[in-house]
């Protein structure tokens, strides 16, 4: 009940709790293998979502790389080709992995991929102080959807919460 305020928010950028939220209770969980990737994904995804079927869910700790879940995702459905295969990364995890939808698409290996795009690869910047300062590496810019359609793939962009369940479905 404390976090249903963030799981249904109506705010604008959107709470990836949002996005988490309406995603579980608009997949078929019964036939839909979910994964997320590293990092603030994680995080928002671990305490909240709901499996209903073993290996329903493909949750990790912090032992991967940021865009170890696109190839995952792919790896899943490649094993049960007959579920919905989904993977929640942020826009840094597809900033280093994305072009691996070019791989899914080519080898004609169809996932949905969220991306929750806050623009910023959040909390490295208190180990990387002079590259944040320098570079800016805690903000991140993309126009992602536009990447997935220029790699061969369906790229949908959400930016209001009444659009995230008709995307979705959409997608799906």
């Amino acid at each position: 009940a404390e976090w249903m305020p963030r799981l249904t928010s109506d705010d604008v950028p959107l709470s990836p709790y949002r996005v988490i939220w309406d995603l579980m209770h608009t997949v078929d969980r019964r036939r839909t293998i979910v994964t997320h990737d590293s990092g603030n994904p994680r995080d928002q995804m671990v305490p909240f979502w709901e499996t209903l079927v073993p290996r329903g869910y493909l949750g990790w700790g912090k032992s991967t790389q940021l865009g170890y879940s696109l190839g995952l995702a792919m790896g899943a459905k490649l094993g049960a080709p007959d579920k919905l295969v989904v993977n929640v990364m942020g826009d840094a995890a597809i900033g280093m992995a994305g072009m691996d939808l070019e791989t899914a698409a080519r080898t004609r290996t169809p996932i949905l991929t969220v991306v929750l795009n806050n623009a910023a690869m959040g909390g490295y910047e208190k180990y990387y102080p002079l590259a944040t300062e320098k570079y800016g590496i805690k903000y991140l810019s993309g126009g992602y959807a536009r990447l997935a359609e220029a790699l061969g793939v369906v790229g949908l962009r959400v930016e209001r919460p009444e659009e995230i369940v008709p995307t979705l479905r959409r997608a799906i």
